[in-house]
């Protein structure tokens, strides 16, 4: 190699690998000024490959990079990628001269999932723990561990052949010290580095300073340097250090919404004060996360309906519901309106409404009142001017809406909430406890996005579910769809935007519905049943691939409702009148006439409740959906199995429609749908220099394609895992001893019953549990007891999944005095497209806070489970 240039800061590095014949390495770099590339590096006697960098111009700069093994292809210079590391990039800081580092290649360290601010920046943060120490600004050769946080009474250390390192004497061990997140350090004496060694990681017992753990597997070798790197400052780099017998981290958290927190002190539901609590609670039970529903505003009409927190109007904007109006207390301004507070406090559920008006009427009047003076604060100019591009739009989205307040007023509104999320989010780092906030898949039609951006949505179409066991029909969310295409021009930089929003105030997020970035189920606007929906993007079969499984008959004619005069009585018993007035005869059927042959158009113009759901269930009565844009091709009307049409074929038709209704639904598109994941959630999910990513949860309920589990992987996204909801065949509840670590397990979502109240509703599904999951012989209890809940939460907690998320309501079932008496705490039936999202906990955190012998119990369930 060339000797050094004084005049810029070089890394050269030296990586022992034994390559197969035709391989070769190549070390892919990024500057922070920039520049990027691929270099080839050079093999060297004792299977050592080497190479050089130069900073661009300048005497210290900041280099991440990575190793790769790639093989020639007669296509490209690089050649083809055979396989690359499986940590990150190394990153580090040149100063002018040479920095020689000696380098590993790393099979499994600190993996990727790590390198997330739920880790960096809290729960392994040298602020709640270790704190880092530089190392002598003298320092000419260092070794650098990258390794996670040693377990708790160890610490990390190496012991080697040479003198400096304690000639292989436990005794003489050299203690490393923390110098970054992940970087465990210490000096080396330089000419026993040029002389090179054999060393091992070691794991020193902090109370016992001659007792180590050592790691497995054969001495790690630093070879001798050769004289080259004479004047070279000499780093050496380890990585994977290996030591099966240390568990991979585990936490356990509480899953609830905002609204439904309860104090002394709120105001007809929960606040980001109460947030801020519940963080201090969650700290005292040692549970390492808490999980919100989304808190973006959602407000149309300030009435009931837009409880619904999925359906928002800005993706970046709060909701002025959870403003803590404790900020003001004992102003005559918080007293003028406290009283009211208290009695909306007082009720079970939560008075959406009540409560709106009255933070919309408190927060007019501190406008009137400190308007000028906070629109005048730096920090105040400062939030305006970062969020310029959503916050403006916003105001005037809502001072349009006229439900009172100009658009300086719904600014000012912002940053007051702004502050108090914020403040919630530093606490919960403080605390060590990760804040993981919800991206809803969809927007309201009647939104600030939908209104700025229209080309990036579709609006012809409804996004929703197909049927499960909660939705018998399906669910219709009404959310316009997302114009993918129109996206992937400026690389989903709507989404990109969003995503890196959420760093504002989480340290994770759940993606709402990730099977939306496979494929999307989009119901006509001029229906309603999600049975009537289909799959966008989709592959339809043409009339000859459905001829090819068997189905011999014109599909045209099953993609519409038709009625032999059987169905048709029994359709006009069921209704409880003569169905003349809405059918036409065609010869021994009978069609649903062109007025109200949609289901809207029922609704618009039918008034008798019975005739008005039996012709919307007719009109969802066809086996075949056309395809609007590829006319002559058909989707199979998912769980059209269900149908009187479907009843009426032969045993020969029957067998044929679900061999290609199986097909098209669970392996027609396992390519197709990876494919288009793949496109968006790499560039949405990807950091940008100098950005740190939030740890991505996946919601990946419902028809699950095959090629999801292997999309999150890849991506190292955290799978959900319900053991009522098991992704493998034919399996009614999934063995939880087999959840992959990178996942989060809970007992239920926010749209399924809690454990008590599923118990008690299905006392078929409770005596299956009871056999199968945990079985017990005999028959099962009629009730949930706290006995069989904890039994159920210890089961949860023993997973292996990464997250174990509960449900408050399932947490407190463990207790018999403290748990509501009234099972049905379920926060939403997704069944019912209107309901009233309004539970709230029937305790305040004031009692949570004083049950010790529950807060006590917890913690040991949790430490017990070694979370």
């Amino acid at each position: 190699m060339e000797k050094t240039e004084n005049a810029v800061a070089r890394l050269a590095v030296r990586l022992p690998y034994v390559a197969r014949w035709g391989e070769a390495l190549w070390l892919r770099y990024r500057w922070d000024a920039g520049d990027e590339g691929l270099v080839a590096m050079t093999w060297s006697e004792g299977h050592v490959w080497e190479a050089t960098l130069d900073s661009p111009g300048a005497t210290a700069a900041v280099v991440s990079w990575e190793y790769e093994v790639r093989t020639p292809d007669g296509t490209a210079v690089a050649g083809r990628l055979v396989r690359r590391e499986a940590n990150p990039l190394r990153r580090l800081r040149l100063v002018r001269g040479t920095t020689l580092v000696s380098d590993s290649w790393s099979e499994a360290g600190v993996g990727v999932i790590y390198h997330h601010v739920a880790f960096t920046s809290c729960l392994f943060s040298p602020q709640n723990g270790t704190p880092c120490h530089s190392l002598p600004s003298s320092t000419r050769c260092a070794l650098h561990l990258s390794a996670l946080p040693a377990p708790s009474g160890l610490r990390w250390g190496i012991v080697g052949s040479t003198p400096g390192l304690g000639a292989w004497d436990v005794r003489h061990a050299v203690p490393l010290q923390r110098t970054d997140v992940y970087m465990w350090s210490c000096v080396l004496d330089i000419a026993e580095a040029r002389a090179g060694f054999d060393y091992k990681i070691v794991l020193i017992d902090e109370s016992n300073a001659g007792h180590v753990l050592w790691e497995e597997g054969s001495n790690r070798h630093h070879s001798a340097l050769s004289d080259a790197y004479a004047a070279s400052s000499v780093m050496l780099l380890a990585s994977s250090p290996r030591f099966p017998q240390v568990p991979l981290w585990r936490g356990a958290g509480v899953v609830v919404p905002v609204f439904s927190l309860r104090s002394a002190g709120s105001w007809g539901a929960g606040d980001f004060g109460d947030l801020k609590t519940l963080v201090r609670w969650a700290a005292g039970t040692d549970m390492k996360a808490i999980q919100i529903l989304p808190v973006n505003d959602t407000t149309r009409r300030g009435t009931w309906e837009d409880s619904y927190p999925y359906s928002g109007i800005s993706v970046f904007a709060l909701h002025p519901l959870y403003l803590d109006p404790r900020e003001w207390a004992g102003t005559e301004l918080f007293r003028q309106f406290a009283v009211e507070g208290e009695r909306l406090n007082a009720l079970e559920s939560m008075d959406y409404e009540g409560t709106f008006r009255l933070k919309h009427r408190f927060l007019l009047a501190l406008y009137e009142q400190e308007g000028r003076r906070v629109r005048a604060r730096r920090d105040f100019r400062a939030f305006v001017e970062q969020n310029a591009h959503w916050l403006r739009p916003y105001a005037d989205f809502r001072a349009a809406q006229e439900l009172g307040g100009t658009a300086a007023f719904h600014v000012f509104v912002q940053f007051l909430l702004h502050r108090q999320l914020r403040d919630a989010h530093e606490e919960a780092r403080r605390s060590g406890v990760i804040l993981k906030g919800d991206i809803p898949i969809g927007i309201s039609r009647d939104s600030v996005p939908a209104r700025v951006d229209p080309h990036l949505f579709h609006f012809d179409g409804q996004a929703g579910a197909p049927p499960d066991d909660f939705a018998r029909d399906g669910q219709n969310w009404g959310f316009p769809t997302y114009n993918w295409e129109a996206m992937a021009e400026d690389g989903f930089a709507w989404w990109r935007r969003r995503f890196a929003h959420m760093g504002e105030y989480f340290d994770a997020y759940r993606i709402d519905h990730v099977l939306g970035f496979f494929r999307i189920w989009e119901i006509p606007t001029s229906q309603v049943f999600g049975t009537l929906g289909r799959f966008r993007p989709a592959l339809p079969l043409s009339e000859e691939e459905i001829g090819a499984f068997g189905f011999t008959l014109p599909p045209a004619d099953y993609a519409v409702p038709r009625f032999d005069a059987a169905t048709y009585e029994g359709m006009c018993q069921e209704a409880g009148q003569p169905l003349d007035a809405y059918v036409v005869r065609c010869g021994d059927v009978s069609m649903l006439r062109r007025e109200v042959d949609t289901q809207r158009a029922i609704l618009a113009r039918v008034e008798d409740n019975n005739v008005k759901r039996v012709l919307m269930h007719a009109v969802a009565d066809v086996l075949f959906l056309e395809d609007e844009d590829s006319p002559g091709h058909y989707h199979p009307r998912v769980g059209a199995q269900q149908t009187p049409t479907f009843r009426r074929l032969s045993r020969e038709m029957q067998d044929a429609f679900n061999r290609l209704h199986d097909d098209f639904f669970y392996r027609r598109h396992n390519a197709f749908w990876a494919a288009e994941a793949m496109r968006k959630l790499p560039a949405i999910l990807a950091p940008r220099p100098g950005e740190r990513t939030l740890l991505p949860c996946a919601e990946d309920l419902g028809m699950v394609p095959a090629s999801v589990k292997d999309v999150l992987n890849t991506l190292s996204v955290l799978s959900l895992e319900i053991q009522s909801m098991p992704k493998q065949y034919g399996v009614r509840f999934a063995d939880l001893s087999q959840n992959p670590y990178l996942s989060v397990t809970t007992i239920a979502t926010h749209d399924m019953p809690p454990l008590r109240l599923w118990w008690a509703q299905d006392a078929e599904r409770a005596q299956a549990y009871w056999h199968e999951a945990l079985g017990h012989d005999g028959e099962a209890p009629r009730e949930a007891t706290s006995e069989l809940c904890e039994e159920i939460v210890r089961q949860h907690l023993a997973s292996p999944s990464m997250l174990c998320l509960l449900a408050f309501q399932d947490w407190l079932a463990i207790d018999g005095t403290l748990r509501r008496t009234d099972p049905d705490e379920q926060i939403n039936v997704p069944a019912d497209s209107h309901h009233y999202w309004r539970y709230r906990m029937h305790l305040t955190l004031e009692q949570l806070f004083a049950a010790t012998a529950f807060n006590e119990r917890l913690r040991t369930l949790i430490h017990a489970a070694g979370r």
